[in-house]
């Protein structure tokens, strides 16, 4: 039973966030307490609270505001009302460390990758997700400590196949972290599909050849066949010959690497530009610092298919050229002043030290006009000079640099390939143009945003875990805090867009009360920060809004994904 209230109370029980509510119904929704209990190993007669209840507890433990570490799981949950969350029965003492630490080894060790997958299509059918793109990507996760395998009973071969933390440069730009490689496939909401652990020192070339296995099979459960989008380790040899087979073919985008084919990409830039015939693509996105973008788009044989490269130059690229350009130039003074200072015996070792000066890499985008200056000086012996006395003469020569100029040629050239950059793909025909292909592959910011998440502090920026199958099952636990709330912001999002087509009312729910546009997971929790669910006695509870504004703040988002606040706990 729940009571809506207007005004606000001072809380005095424990209670459920708005916030946690919506999670908790949308975990009941895709089944995953009943999932996790059928995957895992376990004896009820040994377990108060069911590997599946406690996994539930940690996923929902990061929907809290704290910032504590995951192994103070009991800190996390102490206001909380897991007495409705995990079964009104529910010893609460039981949610500890230890319990949690027992129910990762059962997840560790069963195919908790296929459970993940049969929570992401129930997800998918239940509330019609697309999947027109899939977005591949990764970054590392750094730990502390190290493995305790002494209690592990493992084969050697078993031991072999452990997963590895290991000691690298992390994508964060920090050197010697103890990490392992996170790889995601995500759709174009930024739903995460897949989720894979791997060695920390596992290649990107590595992960798209894996990414590519999951792709195939996300394919043979039904999957809508979609565009492949990746960064450019997925453009080799060996993985682009195998997405245009034949027997199965996947449709991809990515970015052309510089090493590619005989430095493809710097081929078809200089091509583009004799060609001349650009394309104007307009603007991405919006704002001051938004990028217009000029295109050419060619067709050639690459790795015994017929692919499409399109040249893609970008004005803020342009403009970080000519900044660049004048940084070279900048540096051209201490050179010169350098080479100036020095004096040699003759006119021949100054000409031999000018052709070394100017091969320098640094200067190759310049041409200078120099003169080579002969210096004469008398040294007169000491003494009183008689009518015979001679001075010593010795000549020597400096070189004085009189003009520089840009080499028109060379600039050109560092110009066209600072600024351009070429995308491949294997769609050739023109179902996709090149400003619909150039706006695919900048989709790939939304699994760059689902990373941002997964090493946020309320997720796991450090993780302090000595069994590596713990890390394995907390990493997909955390994915799916992920996933839950990108199905929450893809259902606001897919909600205002319903609401667009049908009235004209605008809703002022967005960031301090502005129009909604793009509403996200973290405006509906900013907004609904102090809405609580607050327990009145054995599983009744009631509702306080702790203020007018924020009631008409949090409803309409609510209103979006087709709920209320009384729909919440049910």
């Amino acid at each position: 039973m729940i009571e809506l209230k207007e005004t606000y109370q001072v809380m005095r029980h424990k209670t459920i966030t708005l916030v946690i509510a919506l999670a908790n119904k949308i975990i009941n929704e895709l089944n995953f307490v009943e999932i996790i209990n059928r995957s895992v190993n376990w004896d009820t007669n040994h377990w108060v609270l069911s590997p599946g209840q406690l996994a539930k507890a940690l996923v929902l433990s990061t929907f809290t505001d704290m910032r504590s570490p995951l192994t103070h799981l009991q800190e996390r949950l102490s206001a909380i009302d897991l007495s409705y969350l995990l079964g009104c029965e529910t010893d609460e003492h039981s949610v500890n460390a230890f319990n949690v630490g027992r129910t990762l080894d059962r997840i560790g060790d069963s195919d908790y990758s296929r459970s993940y997958e049969t929570m992401t299509l129930t997800a998918l059918q239940k509330y019609n997700i697309p999947t027109e793109r899939i977005h591949a990507d990764t970054t590392t996760v750094s730990f502390y400590g190290e493995y305790d395998i002494s209690t592990m009973k493992l084969t050697p071969e078993e031991k072999q196949e452990l997963l590895r933390i290991e000691q690298g440069y992390n994508k964060d730009g920090r050197p010697n972290s103890h990490q392992v490689l996170v790889g995601q496939l995500v759709n174009e909401t930024g739903i995460p599909l897949v989720n894979s652990t791997m060695d920390g020192s596992t290649s990107d070339v590595e992960w798209n050849r894996q990414a590519l296995d999951y792709f195939e099979r996300l394919k043979q459960h039904g999957f809508k066949e979609g565009l492949y989008v990746a960064d450019s380790k997925l453009v080799t040899s060996a993985l682009v010959t195998r997405m245009n087979s034949a027997a199965n073919r996947v449709s991809f985008v990515s970015r052309c690497p510089a090493n590619f084919a005989n430095k493809l990409e710097h081929r078809t830039i200089e091509r583009a530009y004799v060609a001349n015939n650009w394309e104007s693509l307009g603007q991405l996105g919006s704002g001051k610092k938004a990028s217009s973008y000029r295109g050419i788009s060619f067709t050639d044989h690459i790795c015994g298919s017929q692919m499409r490269l399109l040249v893609l130059e970008s004005s803020s690229l342009v403009a970080q050229t000519n900044q660049l350009l004048e940084k070279e130039e900048a540096k051209l003074a201490p050179l010169i002043q350098e080479l100036e200072k020095k004096e040699f015996a003759c006119q021949a070792d100054a000409e031999k030290e000018y052709i070394r000066f100017k091969k320098l890499k640094n200067l190759q985008l310049f041409e200078f006009t120099e003169a080579i200056e002969k210096h004469t000086h008398e040294k007169w012996p000491r003494g009183r000079r008689s009518a015979s006395t001679r001075p010593t003469v010795t000549e020597t020569y400096r070189i004085q640099i009189e003009q520089i100029t840009h080499n028109e040629e060379a600039c050109r050239k560092f110009i066209s390939n600072k600024s351009c950059f070429v995308l491949i793909s294997n769609v050739t025909d023109e179902t996709i143009t090149n400003s619909e292909l150039l706006g695919i592959y900048k989709g790939q910011h939304v699994v760059e945003n689902s990373f941002r998440h997964l090493k946020g502090p309320n997720l796991a920026s450090a993780i302090f875990l000595k069994n590596p199958k713990r890390v394995e099952a907390l990493m997909m636990l955390l994915t799916f805090a992920l996933l839950i709330r990108a199905i929450i912001q893809h259902r606001m999002r897919d909600g205002l867009k319903k609401h667009q087509e049908e009235s004209d009312e605008i809703i002022f729910a967005g960031w301090a009360g502005k129009p909604l546009e793009r509403p996200t997971f973290k405006l509906l929790y900013e907004h609904s920060i102090n809405c609580y669910f607050e327990r009145e006695s054995f599983c009744e509870y009631t509702f306080q809004w702790p203020d007018v504004q924020t009631k008409e703040l949090v409803v309409p988002l609510l209103k979006l994904m087709g709920l209320t606040v009384a729909e919440l706990l049910q």
